[in-house]
């Protein structure tokens, strides 16, 4: 969601974060599978069920800024969540690939229930350090249609005039950036800063502009079982 205190800014900031998402996905998805020698699929072993545990806070800031310039700009809403993951049997150069199922429950302003599951892309253990890196995309179903991510016309203290009605709908995309780090005492276990992320993907699932979803930073650990 982009909020500003002008007709100009909110014209603008559209247009540049959409170049910013483009850019970054082209560019990604241009390294996955350029046709270099040094690419291709092999298998790797089965490892274990892992268990994932996380909880976090809402932010009004869309998710750009909140991975680039760390601006956040938070609500009295959280939530607290519980998955499984596991790896699937194949990787490309240094991307591992995994899925992941979870069950969030909201609290404070929001109470519903939502369900996630997704694909990840991983790259692991970065320079042989403890630290990864990792982007998962796929579906969320929220058991209503989440109050924070509808928002009706008119003035706000906290954000200015919202000319345009936000409206949301329970089926979004689903997004998470996340950074982890193995613990030095016990490689099977991770703690992660992630970007619990729900969008309607510029028009896809709700109306374009302005744009619905929301944003959770969160707090976490994966463990293997």
């Amino acid at each position: 969601m982009i909020e500003s205190n002008s007709m100009s800014k909110k014209s603008f900031y559209p247009y540049h974060m959409n170049s910013k998402i483009l850019f970054i996905s082209i560019s990604f998805l241009c390294l996955m599978f350029s046709p270099t020698e040094g690419l291709r699929s092999v298998t790797i072993p089965k490892e274990n069920w892992s268990v994932v545990l996380y909880g976090g806070i809402f932010t009004t800031t869309d998710l750009i800024p909140i991975v680039f310039r760390q601006k956040t700009d938070y609500k009295e809403s959280y939530i607290g969540t519980i998955g499984v993951t596991r790896p699937l049997e194949y990787r490309i150069r240094w991307f591992d690939f995994l899925w992941e199922a979870n069950v969030t429950k909201h609290f404070g302003e929001m109470k519903h229930w939502e369900a996630n599951a997704f694909y990840i892309v991983k790259i692991n253990r970065i320079y042989d350090s403890p630290f990864s890196l990792s982007l998962g995309e796929g579906m969320s179903l929220a058991s209503e249609n989440p109050k924070l991510e509808n928002k009706a016309k008119g003035y706000y203290l906290e954000t200015g005039l919202q000319k345009d009605a936000i409206e949301s709908r329970a089926l979004l995309n689903y997004m998470m950036v996340e950074v982890s780090s193995y613990l030095p005492f016990e490689r099977k276990t991770e703690i992660f800063l992630r970007i619990h992320h729900r969008s309607g993907i510029f028009g896809l699932y709700c109306p374009p502009d302005p744009n619905c979803g929301s944003n959770f930073v969160s707090y976490g650990f994966r463990t293997a079982f």
